[in-house]
């Protein structure tokens, strides 16, 4: 079945989009400074030479034998060779790595709202936050 999904190409697709969802999280978590892009790109490259599509692979198949039966696999590989199934294995990665992104944008925002509100509900709060961020790091 996994041959007939292009499961390998799908994993690569997933990782590719994933280290491209990390960026800017890794660039909007490290200080300013000449030094992010290319600490950023080094870092990327090493995260994704230790990433091995057949390691997920291996993780893959007794996560499909704990939800699908011999019999639902076989079905499924016989969708997955239909036009139909095979447009699904051809978004579906893409349309994975779009809702994370998205998923990821709007969890930021409402992370920042969530922020906002509770150092508005809480000066005091709000108040030692700007007193530490004034204060020269250790």
């Amino acid at each position: 079945m996994f041959e007939v999904m292009g499961t390998t190409k799908m994993i690569q697709q997933v990782l590719a989009g994933m280290s491209n969802s990390m960026r800017p999280m890794l660039m909007s978590s490290l200080p300013a400074g000449e030094y992010r892009e290319k600490l950023a790109d080094l870092f990327l490259q090493k995260f994704q030479s230790k990433l091995r599509v057949e390691q997920l692979l291996d993780l893959t198949i007794p996560i499909y034998a704990k939800y699908f039966s011999k019999e639902e696999i076989e079905g499924l590989t016989r969708f997955y060779q239909t036009p139909l199934g095979q447009k699904a294995l051809s978004v579906l990665p893409q349309t994975l790595v779009e809702m994370q992104t998205e998923s990821m944008k709007v969890g930021e925002t409402l992370g920042r709202e969530a922020m906002i509100e509770v150092l508005d509900e809480h000066p005091d709060l709000k108040k030692a936050l700007e007193e530490a961020s004034a204060s020269p790091k250790n």
